[in-house]
């Protein structure tokens, strides 16, 4: 049986004007609420217009209570003038955590679109 590492990180390149977030296993709603703040606190070193590529490949969706600090940051970063999102997802990405992504980004304000690696994401955004 594997076992699912549970983890967060979050990072701002400033020379390709890009917030990188990676979610992984189930996270507790305080370290969501802490992501979400680490994210928009990472995207003010960035400029407008600025790119996320969001890897939830191996993020198990959270319950809806502990995911209202997603949608406030998602909220957040699309006043904080974000451009193109990339969601990261594999083939086996549960497809309610992915719709869910999709549903919240568009109650702020944007579309995500979707690809199968980091590799893929960063070429979609022309990186």
């Amino acid at each position: 049986m594997a076992i699912s590492e549970t983890r967060y990180d979050v990072r701002a390149d400033t020379t390709t004007n890009t917030l990188y977030i990676e979610l992984a296993g189930r996270l507790e709603a305080d370290e969501i609420e802490t992501a979400a703040q680490e994210a928009t606190d990472a995207a003010e070193r960035l400029s407008d217009g600025f790119y996320i590529i969001n890897d939830i490949s191996k993020f198990t969706p959270p319950s809806p209570e502990a995911a209202k600090p997603i949608q406030e940051a998602q909220k957040e970063l699309k006043g904080m003038g974000v451009g193109d999102v990339v969601r990261v997802v594999a083939s086996d990405t549960s497809q309610v955590t992915e719709n869910a992504f999709q549903r919240r980004s568009r109650q702020a304000g944007y579309e995500g679109k979707t690809a199968q690696s980091i590799e893929e994401a960063e070429a979609m955004l022309g990186l």
